[in-house]
């Protein structure tokens, strides 16, 4: 009931103020958006995955894992995906402090500029949640705020079986016009990616064009 609620509450918010599925008309095209990254042990891996089949893609980088890893966020630019700004930290209240969360947001997007020269034009909060905080400080930091259509609860999969019935889910339920999240902190994302992105493309989705046009 909770959530059927928030769900409602979700689709009443402007479009201006949230982005939660690809602008009408969509055509063929489906967005893959990649949270809690970049992970040196996963990341590259995606990112080798994504190139293969031509796809392109938003990664909602955190902050302070960014800075440990500059060259990985620009291997994402240089290979044509968007990055986005997930926060610095990380922190999952439901409704965090005004002046704390803008320096932890606008703490990430100059992470993401110093190793990238590219300023972040998207956020999402992280775990998606939306307070009048978190729909505020990124508008007033310039950033339109990204959440998504269809998850499959990834960041749970603990075992090459979880990550197939993660897989299955995902091949039953994406559809043109949707942002899928995925996490890219996660060891099993790349055998998920491995099994749904033939059949995207079998199904000729168009993964390429749609991380430009939010």
């Amino acid at each position: 009931m909770i959530r059927t609620i928030r769900a409602g509450v979700k689709n009443l918010i402007p479009r201006s103020l949230l982005i939660r599925s690809l602008p009408a008309p969509a055509g063929d095209r489906l967005l893959l958006t990649f949270d809690d990254g970049p992970d040196p042990a996963v990341t590259p891996a995606v990112l080798d995955r994504l190139q293969a089949f031509d796809a392109r893609a938003v990664f909602f980088v955190v902050g302070r894992l960014a800075e440990a890893c500059p060259d990985l966020l620009a291997r994402i630019r240089d290979e044509g995906h968007v990055l986005g700004n997930h926060t610095y930290t990380h922190n999952n209240e439901r409704d965090p402090p005004f002046r704390e969360y803008k320096r932890d947001v606008a703490r990430c997007q100059d992470v993401v500029r110093r190793a990238t020269g590219i300023t972040p034009a998207l956020f999402r909060p992280p775990k998606g949640h939306l307070s009048p905080v978190s729909l505020l400080v990124p508008r007033l930091l310039g950033l339109r705020t990204v959440n998504w259509t269809l998850g499959v609860r990834d960041w749970a999969c603990r075992s090459g079986e979880a990550a197939m019935t993660a897989a299955a889910l995902l091949e039953e339920q994406a559809a043109p016009g949707q942002i899928v999240v995925l996490h890219d902190d996660n060891r099993y994302l790349p055998e998920i990616l491995d099994k749904v992105l033939p059949v995207f493309r079998n199904r000729g989705y168009d993964l390429a064009s749609a991380a430009g046009q939010l």
